[in-house]
């Protein structure tokens, strides 16, 4: 309930948790258990409440260290060009997991590479992936 009240108090139009599956760190599920289901009851669940109740955040997915064995699929890149010198810089204050930093330093390489085929805008550099998991509600196509 404290995760709920947290999303009602800040009323946040995105939420960003952990994939649902990862079998070297069992806590990371757990979070986006508690995150997805904390969302659900802060919106009232799609019905009518007695409580408060926030529009419903959108729900993303970080990219995981190991994408391929957390049922992860990319569906969102958001452009990080402009600020990667304060992401590098962020991740070198990560001292337990130093062997990270060069992983997502090349993630932020290659995933720019692909932002850039999907979208066609040759400035960006680097980016970082998301998995969008609650439905884009459109008024056309």
């Amino acid at each position: 309930m404290r995760i709920t009240d947290r999303i009602r108090e800040f009323a946040p139009d995105v939420l960003i948790t952990h994939t649902d599956t990862d079998p070297f760190n069992t806590d990371h599920p757990v979070a986006h258990a508690a995150v997805s289901r904390a969302r659900g009851l802060a919106a009232g669940a799609g019905v009518p409440s007695a409580f408060q109740t926030v529009t419903p955040p959108a729900l993303f997915l970080f990219e995981p260290h190991q994408p391929e064995l957390c049922n992860f699929t990319p569906t969102t890149f958001v452009d990080i060009t402009p600020v990667i010198d304060k992401k590098l810089a962020a991740m070198a204050e990560m001292k337990a997991q130093q062997y990270l930093q060069t992983y997502y330093a090349q993630r932020a390489d290659q995933r720019g590479n692909h932002a850039r085929r999907s979208s066609g805008n040759q400035a960006i550099r680097q980016a970082e992936a998301f998995q969008r998991v609650t439905p884009q509600v459109v008024g056309s196509l």
